[in-house]
């Protein structure tokens, strides 16, 4: 099977909205329009769960302490500036005691919780002259959220009291209970590679980064959706990044939602602060995200250094591509996945009498119906990826091709073998051959081959008679050097022996020998289909 392109690729809708200031120059912009998200009320079904993130320099209380003092005009603002992101739930930095984060989100309406983390020392500010305040994390959270479960992730410190704390909230949304992870990390280490220095901020970031890392991965077994958001003094949105290679992996179900987006700083462009969004596969989710900047953005007159960055999600109800339906849901896909293995039914009563003669087939819509993959991706918006259809596929749960299993009892009838050559990964030949034996298709060691494939296939593409990534193994079928699928403590003597091969099935055009969907030339091929070359309909995806 060769997945490289999907009809109507469904996948998390990102939608971005960019802003950027890099004007040194004293700034009043026009009244930026907000996001046109409609936001019932948190918790029902249809609920748009608003968050954001906003690191709000030192904010002290009294307010006039500290390393960033503040009048009581400068509370205003902070007041109308949260109070027109209008977020559900604000994860914030730096923020000294909950006294200070209640002169910008008034308990009245608002559910206050800020870091354990014990109070670190302080030292003398630069600026002021005043006494540093502390910075811990903290949660402003609207009444209107359901906050069902608070934890530290104590482990982010790496027990150094400098270090902030982690702070987790379990609320409930309308993809279900979410967890939400607020972190600030450590500053110092902003090269993409935190490995490739040994800076004692790059050697810190790299122990934080490994916390992360293990946080995830638990996330991502509970099975239900998680986020990341805060500070991560870290340019996560540049090419080659080693945190972003580290956290969005193949076996991690993670979106950088604020990745398109430019920082507001004018002397900063690449933003440091981001929210990351998980566990959204079994879902239907929708994500829309926004850097707000401030009315002025004179960097004297910012707020703070750093502008609150924000991401809605909301449930999406996803639809299935017209390919996805007509294959699950068309007569005319049965009648012509059955007439045409009818037809490679018929040519094999012309199969001459020779010995070891074997009809190579692909597995994937040719003999395994993975239409229930495709729907499950569709709808869930995540769409395919090497991870969703590993898992996929290990789950053996894929059905059968319409007619597929009759053909198959017919070859070993007429006295034929099978080569089952597949584009699933070789690791996971034991998957495919049990799903197979479920679904009652009758193969055995001595009469099936199964291959999948290896690097090895890929690389020998361009070789002397090798065209596509298959033709390795067909070539190693008529050979006898095959290396097939073996249930344990079975020989495979058979298949050590050259194989003539007789037919070839398959629902994409590569899988015919020594062709590719840019060099076919159908003419040619016409006088074979149907005789020696039979090709069912796939129009979920492909080689084109």
């Amino acid at each position: 099977m060769l997945r490289m392109t999907l009809l109507k690729k469904s996948a998390l809708l990102l939608s971005f909205t960019l802003m950027s200031a890099c004007s040194t120059q004293p700034v009043t912009p026009l009244p930026k329009p907000e996001q046109s998200v409609t936001r019932s009320e948190v918790g029902s079904p249809s609920a748009a769960l608003k968050l954001a993130t906003w690191n709000m320099e030192h904010l002290a209380y009294p307010a006039n302490l500290g390393c960033k003092p503040r009048d009581s005009e400068t509370i205003k603002a902070m007041q109308a500036y949260a109070k027109k992101i209008d977020a559900d739930i604000f994860a914030l930095q730096e923020v000294a005691s909950k006294e200070a984060l209640a002169t910008i989100f008034p308990e009245q309406d608002w559910q206050l919780l800020v870091s354990e983390r014990p109070d670190s020392k302080s030292y003398v500010c630069r600026e002021s002259g005043f006494d540093s305040t502390q910075q811990k994390v903290a949660f402003a959270i609207k009444k209107s959220v359901s906050v069902k479960k608070i934890s530290h992730l104590k482990a982010l410190a790496l027990d150094n009291p400098g270090l902030r704390y982690g702070l987790v909230v379990t609320v409930d949304s309308a993809q279900g209970k979410m967890d939400v992870l607020n972190i600030h990390m450590k500053s110092g280490c902003f090269t993409d590679d935190f490995m490739s220095q040994d800076s004692p901020a790059c050697q810190t970031y790299a122990k934080q980064a490994q916390v992360l890392d293990s946080w995830i991965a638990s996330q991502e077994n509970t099975a239900h959706p998680y986020v990341i958001l805060g500070d991560f003094n870290h340019r996560i949105s540049a090419p080659y990044n080693r945190l972003t290679r580290t956290l969005v992996s193949p076996r991690s179900d993670l979106t950088i939602a604020t990745r398109e987006l430019i920082g507001c700083h004018p002397r900063y462009p690449a933003p440091i602060d981001h929210i990351l969004v998980g566990g959204t596969k079994t879902t239907s989710a929708s994500l829309v995200s926004e850097v707000h900047p401030y009315q002025n953005m004179n960097t004297d007159a910012m707020l703070s250094d750093h502008c609150a960055v924000s991401v809605v999600l909301s449930a999406d109800t996803k639809q299935l591509s017209t390919a996805v339906r007509w294959q699950t849901l068309s007569k005319e896909y049965r009648a012509l996945t059955e007439t045409t293995y009818q037809r490679a039914t018929e040519a094999l009563a012309t199969a001459t009498p020779v010995a070891n003669w074997v009809v190579v087939m692909d597995v994937d819509e040719t003999v395994l119906d993975n239409s229930a993959y495709q729907k499950e991706s569709e709808l869930s918006g995540r769409g395919y990826s090497t991870k969703s259809w590993a898992d996929w596929v290990k789950r053996e749960e894929a059905g059968l091709v319409p007619g597929a299993r009759e053909f198959i009892q017919n070859v070993f009838a007429a006295g034929g073998k099978l080569a089952l050559i597949t584009n699933r990964n070789r690791t996971l030949d034991a998957h495919t051959w049990r799903n197979l034996t479920t679904l009652g298709v009758p193969v055995t060691a001595q009469n099936t081959c199964l291959t999948g494939r290896t690097d090895a296939d890929k690389r020998a593409v361009n070789l002397p008679g090798i065209v596509n990534d298959k033709d390795l193994r067909r070539q190693q079928i008529s050979q006898g050097t095959a290396q097939c699928f073996a249930p344990a403590g079975v020989a495979l003597q058979e298949w050590s022996q050259p194989q003539v091969i007789f037919l070839q099935v398959g629902d994409n055009i590569e899988d015919f020998a020594g062709i590719t969907q840019e060099n076919a030339d159908i003419e040619q091929l016409l006088p074979e289909l149907g005789k020696q070359l039979f090709l069912l309909p796939n129009p979920m995806y492909g080689s084109w």
